[in-house]
C-alpha cells in the first residue's frame, strides 16, 4: 500500500517519539497530523503532555483504536513498540527516514507489521 493510501484510508495515528520541542520532527509530525483532522495519539516514555494534549507512555495505554503507528524514534527502542503493535493487533508502522534497518524491518515483516518507509511530513504537505 502506499503511503497516500494509508493517509486516504485509515484516520487514528499513534506518533512515538512526541516531544515538546517544536524544533523536533516528533512534535512536528504529531502536529501536522492533528491538522490535518486526524485523530492523533501521542506516545513518549518522556513527557506526559504537549500543547496541553496528553500523552501516553506506551500504546497499551491508548483505549482508542489505532490504525497506524508513525516512528520518530531511534531504531534500538523500536522493538518493545513492535511487539506492542503485535498484541494490539496493528498492522501498520509509518517509519520516518533514519528510524529503521534491514534488520527492523526484516522482524517488522515476520510478525506481521507493513512497513511505511517515507517521510509523513512530505506527504502530508499537500
Amino acid at each position: 500500500m502506499e503511503p497516500i493510501d494509508i493517509l486516504k484510508k485509515y484516520y487514528h495515528f499513534a506518533v512515538i517519539g512526541v516531544s515538546q520541542n517544536t524544533d523536533k520532527y516528533g512534535y512536528k509530525i504529531f502536529k501536522r497530523l492533528r491538522d490535518r483532522s486526524y485523530d492523533v495519539y501521542g506516545v513518549s516514555p518522556i513527557y506526559d503532555q504537549v500543547d496541553n494534549i496528553p500523552l501516553y507512555s506506551s500504546l497499551e495505554d491508548i483505549n482508542g483504536p489505532i490504525d497506524v503507528v508513525v516512528f520518530v524514534v531511534n531504531k534500538k527502542y523500536a522493538y518493545d513498540y513492535i511487539d506492542e503493535m503485535t498484541s494490539l493487533g496493528i498492522h501498520y508502522a509509518w517509519m520516518q527516514p533514519h528510524t529503521y534497518d534491514d534488520e527492523l524491518l526484516k522482524y517488522m515483516k515476520s510478525v506481521g507489521i507493513t512497513p511505511i518507509l517515507a517521510c509523513i511530513l512530505v506527504e502530508t504537505s499537500l
